[in-house]
């Protein structure tokens, strides 16, 4: 069974536009070979990008509508759909799933939710499993610099938030590897102290996978540890801070939350 598409490109699309006919872009043509008879009768076609399966589904604008009211979404330099718009889901065929953090799998899943976008005119992205909507310009223009080589768009495809004085939880990680990070920072440590941290933490998880046993990692400053902690089930991974030049002891794990 193939699962939600993590991917939604949004656009003011044509009904009776045929997915299994794309107007795809001359570089997109050379690398993109559709097989629609896999899934017949259903808005659903299979994209093979270099060997690698995905699957486009197609969501009408009440499905659209639909998805955007069941889930809160936080807006990167954009505003919400508009009434018009529908989307085209992208995401890995089932076979692809346990290969979902190598970059090569992530590159192509971008990739062609770029050129999707590029081909329809679209005017906003949405990454499912971290919860952000994005403008079409910023999620082009962000892909683009990553397959160009850099950095992972964490901004993008993860997210996190501070639920209480010093406790960060991450959102997205879960869709890499089926693992989310709490972290437990020092009272001295500002958002942006912490921010710069989970960047780091978030896109190693992300490209390398799960963190399995306990362990200990020097930190970006002298005399600061990163200790690690995963839940017995893997699902959750407990980091707290320490650094030897702040007197006050850092804030300790929740016992509720060490539970779950």
């Amino acid at each position: 069974m193939n699962p939600e598409p993590p991917l939604l490109i949004i656009a003011s699309i044509a009904d009776d536009l045929d997915l299994a006919h794309l107007p795809w872009s001359e570089p997109a043509r050379a690398r993109v070979s559709v097989n629609s008879a896999k899934f017949n009768e259903l808005e659903i076609v299979e994209v093979i990008v270099d060997g690698m399966p995905f699957l486009l589904s197609r969501l009408s604008t009440a499905e659209t509508a639909q998805k955007f009211s069941e889930q809160k979404f936080e807006r990167l330099f954009c505003g919400a759909p508009s009434s018009n718009d529908s989307a085209i889901g992208v995401g890995p065929r089932d076979m692809l799933i346990s290969a979902r953090h190598l970059p090569e799998v992530n590159h192509r899943l971008l990739l062609l939710g770029k050129w999707i976008g590029e081909s329809l005119a679209a005017s906003a992205a949405a990454w499912l499993p971290s919860g952000r909507l994005a403008s079409f310009s910023y999620f082009e223009e962000t892909v683009a610099e990553y397959l160009a080589g850099g950095p992972f768009p964490s901004l993008f495809q993860t997210s996190f938030a501070e639920i209480e004085k010093g406790l960060f939880v991450t959102r997205g990680l879960n869709y890499f590897t089926g693992q989310e990070v709490r972290l437990t920072a020092p009272s001295g440590y500002s958002v942006s102290d912490v921010a710069k941290r989970l960047v780091r933490i978030i896109t190693d998880i992300a490209t390398r996978g799960k963190i399995d046993s306990p362990a200990q990692a020097q930190g970006i400053v002298d005399g600061e540890t990163l200790n690690f902690l995963p839940s017995d089930d893997l699902a959750h991974l407990d980091i707290t801070i320490t650094n030897r030049a702040i007197k006050t002891p850092p804030a300790s794990i929740c016992s509720q939350t060490r539970r779950q």
